[in-house]
């Protein structure tokens, strides 16, 4: 695989739709960025920044503020300005409620921060950005920022984490939670020490995968078609088996 390093981002695309992943992970096609990613980004700015303020700071209006700076998504990005407006309320809606949630949270234990570790079991060097972490009793919980809930990508995505986690801090999280900033929606998980296990066999299964040509298939979803950049290219070529380079 052309892959040196695994990331989350890699298994999420490829769930997603394996075609794209292997146009823009393995062939490395340059393609425009779509929508969510820019969101993503835009998220990422907004709470980081956020958190580099003393707590005094931190403050609905204060949010408010940074949505209006790092902001920079058009119209015309996405499918009509009616769909525009709807993301930019319902991510600054539930940006508000999580920060409103957390904004005592003096001094989180990780906010974007991005870190790479080698797995000796899967033979990979895995590299994850934590969203967010923080503190708790006896442990500490991860949040991830997603768009939509998708089961199989959180899924995969939490045997992830569970295996970065213990590789790199010795100590599995105490829960991992996927807050949706499109619905709203938290989905927990409560983590056990032997998660790690299954973790560790359900990544080996995704590895296998992604070293196997005949799983670059299209995923033909409508929701992941619609502003897909590759989207006029992917219906050019119909249905197309790649061959992956090794």
């Amino acid at each position: 695989m052309h892959i040196k390093t695994l990331s989350n981002d890699h298994i999420e695309q490829f769930i997603r739709c394996p075609y794209k992943f292997y146009q823009q992970q393995l062939l490395l096609k340059k393609t425009s960025i779509d929508w969510k990613q820019l969101v993503q980004v835009t998220v990422h700015q907004i709470i980081k920044t956020y958190y580099s303020k003393p707590v005094e700071y931190r403050s609905n209006l204060y949010v408010l503020q940074l949505i209006e700076k790092y902001w920079r998504l058009k119209p015309n990005m996405f499918s009509s300005p009616v769909h525009y407006y709807d993301v930019l309320a319902k991510v600054s809606d539930y940006l508000l409620r999580f920060l409103g949630e957390k904004a005592h949270v003096e001094l989180p234990l990780f906010v974007f921060e991005k870190y790479s570790v080698y797995v000796e079991e899967i033979q990979s060097n895995l590299s994850l950005t934590i969203d967010f972490a923080a503190w708790t009793e006896k442990s500490y919980t991860v949040t991830k920022f997603i768009l939509d809930d998708h089961e199989e990508v959180k899924n995969a995505m939490k045997d992830f984490i569970i295996v970065f986690s213990k590789q790199a801090f010795k100590k599995v999280p105490e829960q991992i939670r996927f807050y949706s900033l499109l619905t709203g929606e938290t989905t927990t998980y409560h983590i056990a020490p032997d998660d790690y296990q299954k973790a560790i066999l359900q990544l080996h299964i995704v590895k296998s995968v992604l070293m196997e040509p005949k799983h670059f298939q299209k995923n033909y979803a409508s929701s992941e078609c619609e502003n897909c950049p590759l989207k006029r290219e992917c219906c050019e070529e119909g249905d197309v088996r790649p061959t992956l380079l090794v």
